[in-house]
């Protein structure tokens, strides 16, 4: 559930906001407190088994947003305006098919559908189904006005989908949906379509067929962390942004990295990867300069000349070819984690742990702990997140 809290434009939205929700839940009796972060904080705490979120935001007329939650009374004013009987059952089966895919949520850790972003396009396309047959359609960059445009342009930056907000034009509701989340929906309503069946509103549709966790064993390697303290949503942010700095450092190391993937207990995080080798590489390529230019030619020679062979490319580079030795994933990772930040490119948040991580490679996945099966576990079935 959702609370939000209205305050006066000139008030101190996160002293005073902070203050009003945390008498809210206090009052409520609600347990497990904590703060949460979405673009300003906010208090979360559970109820009798309910999750309530209490924002705090300010009071202010449509179109002079002092904060992201400013527009959230507006949202529950247009839907309330809108929204059916028949409709408001549409939206919760929606929300029941996405919970299950793995794709409701708009928060950091699953950068999937926000519950007013299924709203609107439930109230768009007149159903689940309608929802379901509109998305199979769509292309990218697909631009969803759900109010008829009243001569404004569709809201830029790079996304999925456009979905322009109803209450505010200018705002993409598709902005933090990720690719993977849009593409799980898609796949999964066009399986839905061709054969409906009760069970995909309670467990993921699988597009293809998984691999074995042995399978995925013989090639994985994983990063095991223990859990820091600290709100969940940065936690996440900086998790995903780790993941690519080390998917991206074994590939710069000549390791090609097919999947990745995240998985998580309550004391630990695994960041594990689908190698096609975890052993790399006989050969070393080295591009080098444009084979007109002269003193950088020059010095590409005098340093690859004792080497291998030179040659140049159709390009015009000169390039060189030399035996570097096998070397193993798991060392040039226990390498990196002797400084990730600068080595790997990995959050500066996570640092800390990340220098006292576990690296695990090949069999070694299979008896470790339950985030590392985890993360193993979706690897094999080509998820990013479990």
């Amino acid at each position: 559930m959702d609370l939000f809290l209205l305050l006066a434009p000139g008030a101190d939205l996160e002293a005073e906001g902070l203050r009003a929700a945390a008498r809210v839940l206090e009052l409520a009796g609600a347990s497990r407190v904590e703060r949460r972060y979405a673009e300003h904080p906010y208090l979360s705490g559970e109820l009798g088994g309910v999750r309530v979120e209490v924002v705090p935001c300010y009071r202010v007329r449509r179109g002079e947003w002092r904060s992201a939650a400013d527009r959230s009374p507006y949202h529950t004013e247009y839907l309330l305006s809108r929204l059916t009987d028949d409709l408001r059952d549409e939206v919760r089966a929606a929300k029941a098919f996405m919970i299950a895919q793995g794709v409701y949520g708009a928060e950091i850790k699953v950068r999937g559908f926000s519950g007013y972003l299924v709203e609107v396009l439930t109230l768009k396309y007149g159903s689940l189904l309608g929802l379901m047959r509109a998305a199979t359609a769509w292309r990218p960059g697909e631009v969803i006005w759900v109010e008829p445009p009243q001569g404004e342009a569709p809201p830029r930056g790079a996304s999925t989908i456009v979905v322009p907000d109803p209450v505010d034009p200018r705002r993409n509701l598709g902005a933090a949906l990720s690719p993977w989340s849009l593409g799980r929906f898609v796949l999964a309503s066009e399986m839905f379509l061709e054969d409906p069946r009760e069970e995909m509103f309670e467990s993921p549709a699988e597009p293809g067929s998984p691999l074995s966790l042995e399978e995925v064993a013989s090639g994985a390697l994983s990063i095991v962390i223990e859990r820091p303290e600290g709100p969940e949503d940065v936690l996440w942010g900086e998790i995903w942004r780790t993941m690519r700095g080390f998917a991206g450092y074994l590939r710069s190391r000549g390791f090609a990295v097919l999947a990745s993937s995240a998985g998580e207990d309550d004391r630990t995080i695994a960041i594990s990867f689908l190698l096609e080798s975890l052993e790399c590489c006989r050969w070393r390529l080295r591009r080098g300069p444009h084979v007109l230019m002269a003193d950088a030619r020059r010095s590409f020679l005098e340093g690859a000349g004792a080497r291998g062979p030179i040659w140049t490319g159709d390009d015009g580079h000169l390039y060189s070819v030399a035996v570097a030795g096998a070397r193993r994933a798991s060392e040039e990772v226990r390498r990196a984690l002797a400084d990730p930040v600068r080595v790997a490119g990995a959050s500066r948040g996570l640092e800390g742990p990340l220098r006292s991580a576990r690296v695990l490679e090949g069999e070694e996945v299979l008896s470790a702990g339950e985030s590392v099966r985890r993360s193993i576990s979706a690897l094999a079935s080509g998820r990013p997140l479990a």
